[in-house]
């Protein structure tokens, strides 16, 4: 809760089966979510490293400074701790999606009472830290990153009709791959392979253990060899539904290309041949795009002009994603204000309508790249108007009652229409914000006239 000092909230009551309403609605605090992902997708009892990854970035980038060195050492305190404690003896993380860390019990937390998921669901940009921060392993053990990539690997991978497949659950508690319900209709989301790959490419990258070395490459080669046999067979990467359906997903593509294009960058001095595989397949990945006259969202398509421009030959390529990037942040520029996120189908019923601060940080990083990068003539504009969002923003989601942001723009409610305070929750997006608001203002004091 928004307080000096912050508080949590009261554990969750969820809604009892026969009440009309959907299992995973909590009753005594306010149903607030990205879209209509309910319950299961955030953590209320505790946190999750994978939603704070914003806040760790900023603790870094305020320590740049030896004066504010105690930020970075806290940040260093925090994921040391958690990497110590925090891994399941599957190896799995409590984090993402489905999971977290109880800090009332100092256990593994996760969602409604019967989801025991891990789902592996966002780009985490503190490897590095990960593998200076875990624990030392003995002598012929495997460190805390190799448990967790061979978890992810015994759990997410499988066979279906002959083929590897993979699916976006792993269970929390269990050592491989479950053989009902859901798993075994997999689901196919091409982003979390990406993600995958992020975390093998890394673990394998830094392995000084031979044997994990050996079990580790020959299985990112199976699944780059599968991802290939979508490519041919489909051309693209497929994203499969539990029913078996599949299809093709622009939102869903763009990522799997950026994260293979990473991991190919961390591979390459132990396998140079695979990870020329990954680039290759990752302008298949671009081109299935192109050909489609379809783009990611904004930010990725940013990556993949990045990308496509480090290569001679990739030049069409660079400014198919490029235009778009700049047709978004155009487009952004030309809003009176930030529109209510869009509320899925699933769980529309539920959660309340509104802003959340995580719009205002992607749309605050998307104009700071556009003037950045862009036309120098077009610099002041785009910076001028992300600090128009930002003070959106913070006429929003801050006031004097705490420095955390609120998680809405309007004041929250319960099911039954009860009023309740505004709270932080960073599943929204509040660290975000807070991380793009300093982006901002470094870049303003950059560009402030002498």
């Amino acid at each position: 809760m928004r307080a000096n000092p912050p508080v949590l909230p009261p554990d969750p009551v969820f809604a009892r089966k026969g009440s009309g309403l959907d299992v995973r609605s909590v009753v005594n605090l306010p149903n607030i979510y990205r879209s209509g992902n309910l319950a299961h997708k955030i953590t209320l009892r505790g946190g999750d490293i994978a939603d704070d990854a914003a806040l760790y970035q900023l603790l870094y980038a305020l320590s740049r400074d030896p004066a504010t060195k105690r930020f970075a050492d806290a940040a260093d305190m925090s994921l040391r701790w958690f990497l110590a404690h925090a891994p399941m003896h599957n190896g799995l993380l409590p984090w993402g999606e489905h999971s977290g860390w109880n800090f009332r019990r100092e256990r593994f937390d996760y969602g409604y009472p019967f989801d025991k998921h891990h789902e592996f669901d966002s780009r985490w940009p503190l490897w590095e830290k990960f593998l200076e921060l875990q624990p030392k392993a003995q002598p012929g053990r495997r460190t805390v990153m190799e448990r967790f990539a061979e978890g992810l690997w015994q759990g997410s991978t499988g066979r279906l009709d002959g083929r590897l497949v993979y699916g976006r659950h792993s269970s929390l508690l269990e050592f491989h791959r479950q053989e009902y319900g859901e798993w075994l209709g997999f689901g196919m989301f091409p982003r979390h392979g990406g993600h995958y790959l992020s975390l093998w490419s890394v673990a394998l990258a830094a392995s000084d253990n031979p044997e994990f070395r050996q079990w580790m490459g020959s299985r990112v080669e199976k699944f780059v060899a599968a991802l290939e046999d979508q490519v041919r067979r489909h051309g693209h990467a497929i994203y499969m539904s539990h029913k078996g359906e599949i299809s093709f997903s622009r939102t869903q593509t763009g990522p799997l290309a950026v994260d293979l294009e990473a991991a190919a960058d961390r591979v390459t001095r132990r396998e140079p041949q695979l990870a020329e595989r990954m680039r290759a397949l990752a302008v298949r990945l671009d081109d299935a795009l192109i050909n489609r006259q379809v783009t990611s969202r904004p930010l990725t398509s940013f990556r993949q002009w990045r990308i496509n421009k480090s290569r001679p030959d990739r030049g069409e390529a660079a400014e198919y994603f490029r235009s778009h990037f700049f047709a978004s942040a155009d487009e952004l520029t030309a809003l009176d204000r930030i529109p209510e996120r869009e509320l899925a189908a699933k769980g529309g019923n539920v959660t309340q309508a509104g802003r959340i601060p995580i719009q205002y940080a992607k749309a605050v990083d998307l104009l700071l790249l556009a003037a950045r990068f862009g036309d120098p003539g077009s610099s002041s504009r785009y910076l001028e108007n992300a600090r128009r969002f930002a003070d959106e923003a913070v006429g929003f989601f801050m006031d004097e009652t705490s420095r955390l942001p609120k998680s809405l723009d309007r004041q929250p409610r319960l099911q039954d229409g009860t009023p309740f305070p505004h709270f932080y929750q960073s599943c929204l997006g509040g660290d975000d914000l807070i991380l793009s608001l300093w982006r901002l203002a470094q870049e303003l004091e950059k560009n402030r006239p002498r």
